[in-house]
């Protein structure tokens, strides 16, 4: 038994639902979406307010919600998740027993290096397990998987930045940390940066870890709102 459905039948033991992504957030599991979309807060009239993209809201709660989205003859699940890697799990594991094709994780990341402009896009070459939430997704909890090197698909990160150049959009490779605490990563800023990090978020360790554990494709997409060290938000 692997990871997975030892996590799934752990659940079941103690909980009669056995459709979790349909519960929480209206998405069909046997529907071969083109991608399920998992973005913190973002809701995706945002995402896709330059294209002429049909929306339909299939179930809202107090915070979150799940959508379908038709866009150029595509067809998307979308979560519009809350933040934070504990939410990002519970999220990403419901889409497991799915059929969509892939999951894309789009998300807002901090600059700490004055090389990184707002507005930049970027992936990460690899996440920073520096969240708690993380060490919850191996057969045993241990401190040894805190701040662990948690990498993406690099053939599809490669295949991310040639098409993105093709349309001449440029896509930076940096290194990301995942943290719990928004409030308490100022304190703690110089021990992150002595790993070699480049970037702040909450999430994308534990989103490459879910998709390890899923054995689903997925990518994140993150984009620069904030330059943690210098005090300059994206207005």
């Amino acid at each position: 038994m692997n990871l997975y459905q030892k996590i799934k039948s752990s659940l079941e033991k103690y909980n009669d639902c056995k459709d979790l992504l349909k519960e929480i957030y209206g998405l069909d599991l046997e529907y071969a979406y083109d991608a399920i979309i998992v973005a913190p807060s973002w809701k995706p009239e945002k995402i896709f307010s330059e294209y002429n993209a049909v929306i339909q809201v299939e179930k809202q709660g107090p915070y979150f919600c799940g959508y379908k989205v038709n866009v150029n003859g595509k067809t998307f699940g979308y979560i519009q998740a809350s933040s934070c890697a504990g939410n990002i799990i519970d999220c990403c594991l419901t889409i497991g027993q799915s059929k969509c094709k892939k999951v894309i994780f789009i998300g807002a990341v901090g600059a700490l290096k004055e090389d990184i402009r707002l507005g930049d896009i970027v992936i990460p070459e690899y996440s920073i397990a520096g969240d708690g939430g993380s060490m919850y997704l191996y057969e045993s909890i241990s401190t040894d998987n805190f701040r662990k090197r948690i990498y993406p698909d690099r053939e599809v990160s490669t295949i991310i930045i040639n098409t993105a150049k093709n349309i001449n959009i440029e896509v930076k490779q940096k290194i990301v940390y995942c943290t719990d605490s928004i409030l308490c990563e100022y304190m703690h800023l110089e021990d992150i940066l002595s790993l070699g990090s480049e970037l702040i978020e909450m999430e994308t360790a534990s989103f490459f870890r879910c998709m390890d554990i899923i054995e689903k494709p997925g990518f994140a997409l993150l984009c620069v709102s904030k330059k943690c060290r210098r005090h300059k938000p994206l207005s």
